[in-house]
């Protein structure tokens, strides 16, 4: 059977690849969709009683405001106020009521001193090139005094995060800042799913003089955050090769100049070009020989991903899918191949990549912000794929279930000359009626 050996991680997405993907990219038929206010991504949430309670919009709110308004110390005391009352209904105990009085002030006062404090910054993000889903992000942020007077104890952290995005420890302080003065701190996310985020409210807060509240001052700016899917690293691919030649394809070259490559050679003719003498030859038979070419062509190879997704279970699966195209992707992209990419869903779209056409990091943006369908239409993906199976040397099918629809499809393309490898996600729905090598299991 055919296979994909498992191997090291692939080298981090956004660095260029020698030699490869060096032109500007192909329009791309379909663009990157804008990040959504509600819920932050591009992808559709599947809502479900039992998701983690930071998941659910009312206790992620408050979550945001209880951190982000409120100091280590500061909720310290408000837990301390809270328990308080709630002993007191049992009964007034004077040390009760002077404790919880003593709390509720403490509270109330830091709040009323802390405000002439709030400071006059500028929040600038400097964010590095996107990471996987499953790792931390860690960049920078560059605070900026704009006011007239020094601002103390400044604490700067992210605001109105999706439940995708999750804070790692507590916001840097910066101890202090004269006007016009510049620094710079550190922050970091842990990024668990793949998607488009829009990171909108960057926060920095004076905990001067109290420690116990925080006067925020939000930066206006949002910016795009994209996170890849994970990889399954892979060593190697076993790629198939169809019976079909490509004449009129994506030529080999890439710059200006001729698209062709030293053949042979044969007898001189009236005609051709003095420039394409072949000099040795002539030296060893004393006859005009003349250099022979031909045009050559990348191999082009379609990865084609079934996105449909009907449960929370089949969105774990197709995660696992966009994983493994994701390291498909980074193997075929370090080698001579035009990719073309086929999300099939509801509706099918399409987006090729490879050497001078696109960077491998536009295959992964796109992976990042597909999003599921609650069925495929093979109708729509028949009709884009088989005109372009007389270009195509093979397909690679990686799919969410198998049925009978899908395997007609595959013959189809079988009988147009391309070779098929298929790659089913569900343990428990092994694709049959498939020739020996066309079948692809990890090793």
């Amino acid at each position: 059977m055919g296979g994909v050996t498992l191997g090291p991680r692939p080298r981090v997405p956004g660095m260029e690849r020698d030699g490869l993907l060096q032109c500007e990219p192909a329009p791309v038929p379909f663009p990157l969709p804008a990040p959504r206010k509600t819920p932050h991504m591009a992808r559709r949430r599947r809502w479900s009683f039992l998701m983690p309670p930071e998941e659910h919009g009312f206790i992620r709110s408050l979550q945001d405001r209880y951190y982000g308004l409120l100091t280590p110390v500061g909720r310290v005391v408000l837990w301390s106020a809270l328990a308080a009352g709630f002993l007191l209904l049992g009964g007034l105990v004077m040390p009760l009521i002077l404790f919880f009085s003593f709390a509720v002030s403490a509270l109330t006062v830091a709040i009323v001193v802390g405000l002439p404090f709030r400071p006059r910054v500028s929040l600038t993000r400097l964010l590095p090139p996107p990471v996987s889903a499953g790792d931390t992000l860690t960049y920078r942020v560059r605070v900026e005094n704009t006011g007239r007077r020094t601002v103390r104890h400044i604490a700067v952290e992210e605001r109105d995060l999706p439940p995708e995005l999750r804070r790692v420890g507590e916001p840097p302080v910066i101890d202090a800042l004269a006007p016009g003065e510049h620094s710079e701190v550190t922050l970091r996310l842990v990024c668990s799913t793949r998607g488009v985020y829009e990171l909108g409210a960057l926060q920095a807060a004076s905990l001067f003089p109290s420690a116990l509240v925080k006067w925020p001052r939000r930066s206006p700016g949002r910016e795009r955050l994209l996170v890849y899917p994970r990889f399954t690293p892979l060593e190697s691919l076993d790629v198939p090769h169809g019976r079909n030649y490509q004449p009129g394809g994506i030529a080999v070259a890439s710059r200006v100049g001729e698209s062709t490559e030293f053949f042979g050679t044969r007898e001189w003719h009236e005609g051709d070009r003095t420039r394409d003498i072949h000099w040795p030859s002539f030296a060893r038979t004393g006859r005009l020989v003349v250099k022979e070419f031909q045009e050559e062509f990348f191999v082009r190879l379609a990865l084609v991903l079934d996105v449909q997704s009907r449960s929370v279970k089949e969105d774990a699966l197709l995660e696992k899918a966009l994983s493994l195209a994701a390291g498909m992707a980074d193997v075929l992209a370090r080698q001579e191949y035009i990719i073309d990419l086929f999300a099939a869903g509801p509706q099918v779209f399409h987006f090729q990549a490879g050497r001078a056409l696109a960077h491998f990091e536009h295959i992964l943006e796109i992976l990042a912000a597909i999003e599921s369908g609650e069925r495929l239409d093979l109708d729509a993906l028949e009709a884009a794929l088989l005109p372009e199976a007389s270009h195509l040397s093979a397909v690679i099918f990686v799919v969410m279930d198998w049925e009978p629809s899908r395997a007609a499809l595959v013959e189809r393309l079988k009988a147009h000359g391309v070779a098929v490898r298929v790659l089913s996600v569900r343990p428990d729905r092994k694709p049959e009626g498939l020739a020996p090598g066309e079948l692809v299991e990890l090793s």
